[in-house]
């Protein structure tokens, strides 16, 4: 593909792109499952409620994604060039999926490979997404490199704490916080 494309249209694909995803992981939620020996009450917490827990992580991020997807297309021109549309697609097929990579990881939360691949996924669409955002105002921000390394950070602690490793992912928060911070200090005087 060349030449421009619609920064509208390839926004609005973009966003059905992500609602599906999110649907999808919602879909995997299953109510639970009563056996001889096990109440409703014991189903629930030992397998509805950490999926619901694992879906409202990756809901979040899906929706931070979508946020900072919006402001990347409002900063590119009203028509973008093939090559932050080809930025866009990689983003999006991260995106799409991010749902295989949450239920491989519920099936087993303290393997590496599990939350390697989940992991992989959200750090691979935060790469492609910084790339689109630096076609749009001409430079990386720091926060890029950080999140995708973030998501990274959860893997080794699969083995030690399981699926609790993603908590590992908030830390995201006060680092960009903290570069926000240590930003404003060296800003030059205007």
């Amino acid at each position: 593909m060349t030449g421009h494309f619609s920064t509208a249209r390839v926004e609005a694909f973009s966003d059905a792109i992500m609602a599906v995803a999110i649907t999808l992981m919602v879909l995997r939620i299953e109510p639970p499952a009563v056996g001889p020996g096990r109440t409703v009450a014991q189903a629930f917490w030992n397998d509805t409620l950490p999926a619901i827990i694992f879906f409202l992580i990756t809901f979040v991020v899906i929706v931070k994604f979508w946020r900072h997807h919006h402001d990347a297309m409002r900063d590119l021109p009203r028509e973008m060039p093939s090559a932050a549309l080809w930025l866009n697609v990689g983003f999006l097929a991260c995106i799409c999926l991010i749902p295989f990579g949450l239920e491989f990881f519920t099936q087993d939360g303290s393997s590496m490979l599990t939350v390697g691949v989940y992991a992989g996924f959200m750090s691979l669409a935060t790469l492609f997404l910084g790339a689109l955002d630096r076609m749009a105002v001409g430079h990386w921000h720091g926060e890029v490199i950080i999140g995708a390394i973030v998501f990274l950070l959860a893997i080794p602690f699969a083995p030690l704490i399981g699926g609790w490793c993603l908590i590992v992912w908030w830390l995201d928060v006060p680092f960009g916080w903290g570069l926000n911070r240590w930003r404003a200090r060296h800003r030059p005087a205007t």
